[in-house]
């Protein structure tokens, strides 16, 4: 996660959650402000409707666990920068199909198979200069995510996809 320089590999850590699991770790945030001082900043994607229905309709699309201590305050809808990486976490919603389930992801609005993420795999990361394994999880199939997301992500660039791209044709080739 970290180069040999001391920089970070990226400026956040991306997360999928489901919305219930996005519910507990809103609650959550009084102890990461209390304990570390760090803070949540949500997104939402609000209705066009009248004040008094906007609260039925408005979608939480993103989020960032941010150290509020050196970051940058932004009041648009753009990634937040501070001193430490933010962990981002983009809300999956599953959305069904007959054959096998589908994940929106309400970011970028992605369709794409439930058995494109899930079962999750082990995956053992050990850091230099870390005195511990890192055990974390990576998609069942992260290479048809990345086409899926960045097209051709083998190339460097900063650009997602188009937005809403719909995955799901290849449930027969998944």
């Amino acid at each position: 996660l970290i180069h040999s320089d001391g920089t970070y590999y990226d400026d956040d850590f991306d997360t999928w959650v489901t919305p219930s699991s996005f519910e507990t770790i809103l609650k959550l945030e009084p102890d990461l402000w209390n304990n570390f001082g760090w803070s949540i900043r949500v997104i939402l994607r609000c209705s066009e409707s009248t004040e008094e229905e906007r609260h039925k309709t408005n979608i939480t699309i993103f989020a960032q666990i941010l150290p509020v201590c050196g970051h940058q305050y932004k009041a648009v809808m753009e990634k937040a920068v501070a001193k430490y990486p933010a962990i981002e976490m983009y809300v999956l919603q599953s959305i069904g199909h007959e054959q096998e389930g589908i994940l929106h992801e309400n970011w970028l609005g992605e369709l794409f198979p439930e058995g494109w993420l899930l079962p999750a795999k082990p995956f053992p990361f050990d850091m230099p200069g870390f005195n511990k394994t890192l055990n974390l999880q990576i998609p069942a199939q992260p290479e048809k995510l990345l086409d899926c997301m960045y097209g051709n992500w083998h190339v460097y660039s900063k650009e997602h996809h188009d937005r809403g791209t719909n995955c799901t044709s290849s449930i027969a080739k998944s």
